[in-house]
């Protein structure tokens, strides 16, 4: 095994412990600050920058594109853009019927958060704890180690679902429907993950993904 895969299996069973007491957490406000110290959180074992913005402009090329990135947000405008998509947290309200809504707007806030790429490492993470704390806090149950099974499948659902007008958000609302209604959906919408169901993103195999390291792209 090479250092960097050593190292990748230390950070691994580091930040799953970490990520198992942050589950145990309870936030009463979910907003820029609360995003941070989750990653903080999560992360402090690592990185002294643990819970600090991105400061550097970066590209990570996915085979899910056919070798695109995805379009980050540029450094400087990552506070205000994440500022500007937790208000839309604050309209979330749970009602006994709109799960279904519930779902398809946590997923978009998600993916939102996500494409700002707010931390220089370790965004799939935060933001899954993130959503999962979150949409406990709204009153639902979540099946949180679904994301964890399906770690491959879950980022290359996020790169997809963070192409502007391109984006594809079946993927990502696939298993935040799994993962948050669960029993709730009905027979023709549930399917068993035995079954595939999380096996492609579009054409591409989830099992042939390979994480590929971020690039440093000079701002413009």
């Amino acid at each position: 095994m090479s250092l960097r895969d050593l190292l990748s299996s230390a950070e691994a069973d580091i930040t799953n412990l970490s990520m198992i007491a942050v589950y145990n957490q309870s936030y009463k406000v979910f907003d820029t600050k609360t995003l941070q110290d989750i990653h903080s959180n999560i992360f402090g074992q690592i990185y002294d920058w643990a819970g600090e913005f991105r400061t550097i402009q970066i590209a990570k090329y996915e085979d899910v594109l056919g070798g695109d990135t995805v379009r980050y947000t540029f450094p400087k405008q990552i506070k205000k853009e994440l500022d500007a998509v937790m208000k839309e947290i604050k309209k979330l309200e749970r009602t006994g019927s709109n799960g279904k809504d519930m779902v398809f707007r946590l997923e978009r806030i998600i993916a939102a958060i996500w494409q700002m790429h707010p931390f220089r490492e370790g965004n799939t993470r935060t933001c899954i704890v993130f959503a999962v704390l979150l949409t406990k806090h709204l009153g639902f149950e979540v099946d949180h180690e679904l994301f964890k099974i399906h770690s491959a499948y879950v980022r290359n659902a996020l790169v997809w679902a963070s192409q502007g007008i391109y984006s594809k958000h079946e993927y990502l609302e696939q298993i935040f429907a799994d993962a948050i209604l669960g029993d709730n959906l009905n027979n023709e919408e549930a399917a068993p993950a035995s079954a595939g169901r999380y096996d492609h993103i579009g054409e591409f195999k989830v099992k042939d993904y390979v994480e590929r390291p971020h690039v440093h792209v000079k701002d413009k």
